[in-house]
C-alpha cells in the first residue's frame, strides 16, 4: 500500500485503464513496476505529465528500486528530475536509424554540463553548435 500511498493511486483503484489520464497512466505503470522483482528495471521519461510534487514522489519510489542486486535505467528529459534521481549518468546522442552515441559514464552534475555544453570531450563530438545556459533577465547563471 505504500507505492499507492505514494503515488496518489488510491482514487484510481476502481477505475480502468482506458479512463485513466496520461499522468494517471504513468504513476500506474510505476506502481506496477514497483512489486516486480527483476534484475533490470527501466523507465522511459517517468516524470512526463506529472506535476512537481508527484515527479519528487515517482523519483523517490524509482529510486528505492535501485539496490546492488539490480540495475535501475532511467531515461529522463528533465535535469532536476535527473538530478534528484541519479547517481551518475550517460550523455546520449544520435540520428533515428543512422547512428547513436552514448557517453562514458559521469557523474550527475559533470553529465549535465555535458550536455549543456553540447559537447562531449571523451567522443570529441559537438552534437550541438551552442552552449545551453540559463539566463535571468541579463545575468547569466552559472552552470551547476
Amino acid at each position: 500500500m505504500y507505492i499507492i500511498d505514494e503515488l496518489d493511486l488510491i482514487n484510481l483503484l476502481n477505475r480502468t485503464i482506458e479512463n485513466l489520464s496520461e499522468g494517471e497512466l504513468q504513476r500506474f505503470a510505476i506502481c506496477q513496476i514497483y512489486y516486480q522483482i527483476i534484475n533490470v528495471y527501466m523507465f522511459y521519461v517517468p516524470a512526463s505529465y506529472l506535476d512537481v510534487k508527484l515527479r519528487l514522489r515517482a523519483a523517490d519510489a524509482i529510486f528505492d528500486l535501485a539496490n546492488f542486486q539490480n540495475y535501475t535505467i532511467v531515461v529522463e528529459h528533465d535535469l532536476s528530475v535527473l538530478d534528484y534521481l541519479s547517481d551518475s549518468m550517460c550523455v546520449l546522442y544520435g540520428v533515428h536509424s543512422i547512428y547513436g552515441v552514448v557517453s562514458l559514464l559521469y557523474g550527475v552534475i559533470e553529465g549535465i554540463n555535458v550536455f549543456l555544453d553540447g559537447f562531449i570531450q571523451t567522443e570529441n563530438m559537438r552534437f550541438r553548435d551552442f552552449e545551453r545556459n540559463f539566463k535571468v533577465g541579463n545575468v547569466k547563471v552559472d552552470r551547476l
